[in-house]
């Protein structure tokens, strides 16, 4: 396994990119072979070696530079002998999918710009009557666009990346602040009540046989105490069960994806600052319409649109599925939506056109 994950196979940062590359260069050289009137060990050889240097390449190492500037001059050789001169895009895009520092990045373009510029020059000069002009100025225009055309690309996947892993980053300190919040909320309200309620207790304890009057009155503040502390817990727990429209909108993302359907949404920022017993119910809402688009449209897109008025909030739900029959409408769970916007002054309303919308309205407090 080690010497696959040395030798054979590509960087995991990099996905399946450099595979298809390698399947496509695979394939192109052995077209190549096969061509030959016999097989020609120069030509396997010198393949061979450029796809060991193609693959040692996408690891940056301290023999980056002559991996590149090997493969360059195998490839001159190449289309000089066997007009394979698609072997440079092969090193152009390879370049830009590096994570090189700018400095490094042009200096290794410009070499790889001289190498094929001149070899383009060269079959234009000695085939001129089988490279016509066209040819050669998207030869040439492609060639220069390459090493670019990947490194921008090569970016914004590491770009993505990066935002990916920053995400999960950003999910686990949110997770411990949450965790650290509702210790500090047990330790400073329960935990003071619990030490009062064992005072008491040991109080009554002591006073039940020289004073019953007052012993049965700590054993009333006890239970007033408990009562208390009951409804304290059940206020955390409450809050502990309220859910963000950006905590529902980021776990139905994650379970559209799952079945290849895309998340949208417009003007999501702006329910940010709704009150918190909307977004719950919101956030609930977004739940049950994400289940019911992922059971029965048959969708591509779940749109999601945000918007709100001196009067109201608004949330549209749109699929681009395959809507519903008038008898089906109850099984989309309306009523209970309805139920529970009714508790916060909502209302809905569904419609069935090229897919299935919800027009979710709710009043604002006066």
């Amino acid at each position: 396994m080690k010497f696959l994950e040395k030798h054979i196979l590509f960087p995991k940062r990099f996905g399946i990119v450099p595979y298809f590359w390698t399947f496509s260069l695979i394939t192109l050289s052995g077209q190549t072979l096969l061509n030959q009137k016999k097989f020609d060990w120069i030509l396997f050889i010198l393949l061979i070696i450029f796809l060991k240097l193609y693959r040692d390449g996408y690891v940056i190492n301290q023999l980056l530079s002559l991996q590149l500037i090997g493969q360059l001059i195998i490839a001159i050789y190449l289309t000089y002998n066997y007009g394979l001169g698609t072997l440079f895009v092969y090193t152009a895009w390879e370049m830009g999918s590096l994570p090189l520092k700018d400095k490094q990045f042009y200096r290794y373009t410009t070499i790889y710009l001289i190498f094929g510029i001149s070899c383009i020059i060269w079959e234009f000069l000695t085939r001129y009557s089988d490279y016509q002009t066209f040819d050669f100025t998207m030869s040439t225009i492609f060639l220069i666009g390459s090493p670019f055309a990947a490194r921008s690309l090569g970016n914004n996947y590491r770009r993505v990346y990066s935002l990916k892993q920053n995400n999960k980053r950003l999910e686990t300190i949110i997770k411990q602040q949450e965790r650290e919040r509702i210790a500090k909320d047990l330790h400073d309200n329960l935990g003071q009540s619990f030490s009062l309620i064992t005072l008491k207790a040991e109080l009554a304890d002591k006073l039940i046989d020289k004073n019953s009057d007052q012993a049965r009155q700590e054993i009333k503040d006890i239970a007033t105490a408990s009562r208390e502390n009951l409804s304290m817990v059940r206020k955390i727990v409450s809050n502990l069960n309220q859910k963000s429209i950006a905590e529902a909108m980021i776990e139905e993302e994650t379970n559209l994806r799952l079945v290849n359907i895309m998340q949208q949404s417009n003007n999501e920022k702006i329910s940010v600052t709704w009150p918190a017993p909307i977004q719950n119910v919101l956030a609930a809402i977004i739940k049950e319409a994400s289940t019911n688009i992922i059971r029965y449209s048959k969708a591509h897109i779940a749109m999601f649109d945000f918007k709100e008025d001196a009067s109201h909030y608004y949330l549209f739900i749109k699929d681009d599925g395959v809507g519903y029959k008038d008898n089906q409408q109850d099984s989309f769970g309306i009523t209970g939506m309805a139920q529970r916007l009714s508790d916060i002054h909502g209302t809905i309303a569904i419609e069935s056109n090229s897919g299935i919308t919800l027009k979710i309205k709710v009043q604002k407090d006066e």
